[in-house]
């Protein structure tokens, strides 16, 4: 069995920033990949986005079977009821978990895992947004936040729409109906229990992340091999750094994983963590 990794704490959330450069090898990730996985994953016509593919849900099982304590290839999701109807299309989770939520996004060369006690939902868009993505979902924003958008000059209304597309995303992904059940509700300003957080992640990226419960205390944040990654079944993902940042409740932490994704990863095959 894995030696399981330290939980997160309830009030603390776990951020996890996963690099997928060009290039990068796959190397035995696929073979921790279940059988619904591996089918979605041959759907995929461009390799470099299904390398990605590959490596995104890979990292995801390696991290779910640190926390868990149990291999990556052991690891068994399954799709919560969805709160609007019923179905067996609501948000991912983990079985047996005991507690233990995650959420999983991926844009562009990299991947975004959060994980807490509590209900989340992640978000990741590169930056700048793609061309015509405004005009594409624009329309979906609830009024107020067209409004927001339209009293901004021109030259900053790209990136304060991308910001609010991911917190956007991030709850409905929190709350399990992502855009299926439309989108155009200011996010989080009509539901208490849910904090919205704006998550500094490196150059090239905006990032967000929801969580129900209010904000968290504590933010965690870590980045992730790809060549740990890669090793699939190996000793587990053996390049983490950890920084703890003590936040007060409902404040916006920002621009930390642009610091830990730029700091050396240790050797070594154990998890190492830094001091409180």
């Amino acid at each position: 069995m894995t030696q399981p990794h330290g939980r997160p704490l309830p009030g603390e959330l776990h951020v996890w920033w996963l690099p997928v450069p060009p290039g990068t090898s796959s190397g035995r990730a696929r073979s921790v990949l279940d059988a619904a996985e591996t089918e979605r994953a041959g759907r995929v016509r461009r390799p470099e986005r299904r390398h990605r593919f590959v490596l995104a849900h890979a990292g995801l099982r390696l991290l779910c079977g640190r926390y868990l304590g149990t291999a990556p290839g052991e690891v068994a999701f399954e799709r919560a009821p969805c709160p609007h109807c019923g179905g067996g299309h609501g948000r991912p989770r983990l079985r047996d978990a005991g507690g233990l939520h995650f959420s999983m996004a991926h844009s562009g060369t990299a991947v975004l895992y959060a994980f807490s006690t509590a209900p989340v939902g992640v978000d990741l868009e590169a930056a700048p947004a793609r061309p015509g993505l405004e005009r594409t979902v624009g329309a979906w924003l609830h009024p107020g936040e067209r409004r927001q958008l339209h009293r901004l000059p021109q030259a900053e209304r790209p990136g304060a729409f991308l910001r609010l597309w991911v917190r956007k995303e991030a709850y409905l992904k929190g709350i399990g109906t992502g855009i299926a059940h439309g989108v155009n509700g200011p996010p989080g300003s009509y539901d208490d229990e849910w904090a919205l957080l704006d998550l500094g992640a490196p150059e090239g990226f905006v990032a967000a992340a929801a969580v129900r419960g209010g904000a968290p205390k504590t933010l965690r944040c870590s980045s992730l091999s790809p060549s740990a990654v890669a090793r699939g079944t190996g000793a587990g993902t053996g390049t983490a750094v950890w920084s703890s940042v003590r936040e007060a409740a409902g404040e916006v932490p920002r621009s930390l994983l642009a610091k830990v994704a730029s700091w050396p990863a240790p050797g070594g095959d154990g998890m190492e963590r830094t001091p409180n």
